[in-house]
């Protein structure tokens, strides 16, 4: 499997009684409609480290039924454990998910070796393809150089997710990942198109799920050499990713998609809807994109 395009780095709709499963329906309809190439759930923004087993089990069955085939669908079963993490795989595999994404353990800082060995015993007991993610913001552990020569051998790991939002790291793992089944996928949404220039296969991006079109158009613009189209698109995103700063993520990202009708319901606690006083510059923000994204009127 190469990966490439626009992954949408999808959020979890919510309810009071678990995953909202007609809105979460509304939401693969609507990504795979605009376009987009691929479907990250389980994510940072997708709240993964909020849910519960079932609620993950349960999203994540609904996702593969709505997307039937039509686009991959990317799952994070990434955890501190490694039997943990075989586990939640092999339940990802028998509910039909094309690939799933690890993240690097998190609260203890495990050495290069253990880091080693964590991703080859899920590789080695386990049937899915898998995508290594690297965000050292919060996980305290980077994939470094020497992990990341050791893990580029091992068949069943056939890319990476970087957000680490630096561009030499991004380098580093083109120059080293030789295989050509071996997909660089850029998770800073502000990098697109200099990760693009510099070689990566795509993006996952969390702004795609409202701004699904201007990333894809990133993309697209470059595939087809309209560099200072992908440069002006690029630049059009910055203000979208500044108001998701106002608040703990994901909760502007979840607050603009119900005011495009997409229900997605509030984020898990600890974190809590954005403050009413960010309102009206979410607003003004959103309204900037209506043309491009189709919006109809905010609600």
């Amino acid at each position: 499997m190469k990966i490439k395009g626009i992954i949408t780095a999808m959020v979890t709709p919510l309810s009071e009684n678990g995953i909202n499963e007609k809105a979460t329906r509304k939401l693969v309809n609507k990504l795979i409609d605009s376009g987009i190439h691929g479907l990250f759930i389980l994510g940072t923004n997708g709240e993964f480290y909020a849910l519960s087993e079932e609620e993950k089990l349960e999203l994540v069955k609904i996702v593969v039924d709505e997307v039937d085939g039509r686009v991959p669908v990317f799952a994070g079963s990434g955890g501190i454990s490694t039997e943990a993490v075989i586990k939640l795989t092999n339940q990802f595999a028998a509910l039909g998910v094309d690939a799933v994404s690890v993240i690097t353990p998190y609260l203890i800082k495990v050495s290069d070796d253990e880091l080693i060995q964590h991703y080859k015993k899920i590789a080695e007991n386990t049937n899915l393809p898998i995508i290594l993610y690297n965000i050292p913001a919060n996980t305290k552990i980077s994939i470094s150089e020497a992990v990341f020569k050791e893990l580029v051998k091992i068949p069943e790991i056939i890319g990476i997710k970087d957000s680490s939002g630096q561009i030499d790291t991004v380098k580093m793992y083109l120059t080293l990942s030789e295989r050509d089944d071996f997909s660089v996928l850029v998770g800073s949404d502000s990098l697109i198109l200099t990760a693009l220039k510099a070689g990566v296969d795509g993006a996952v991006a969390a702004t795609s799920n409202v701004l699904t079109k201007t990333d894809l158009g990133i993309y697209h613009a470059f595939q087809n050499n309209e560099l200072e189209k992908a440069k002006i698109l690029q630049e059009s995103i910055n203000d979208f990713r500044r108001i998701l700063k106002l608040a703990t993520i994901p909760s502007v990202l979840k607050y603009s998609l119900e005011l495009t009708g997409i229900p997605v319901g509030s984020p898990k606690r600890p974190v809590c809807d954005v403050p009413v006083t960010f309102d009206s510059e979410i607003r003004t923000t959103l309204a900037q994109y209506k043309e491009i994204e189709g919006m109809n009127d905010l609600s």
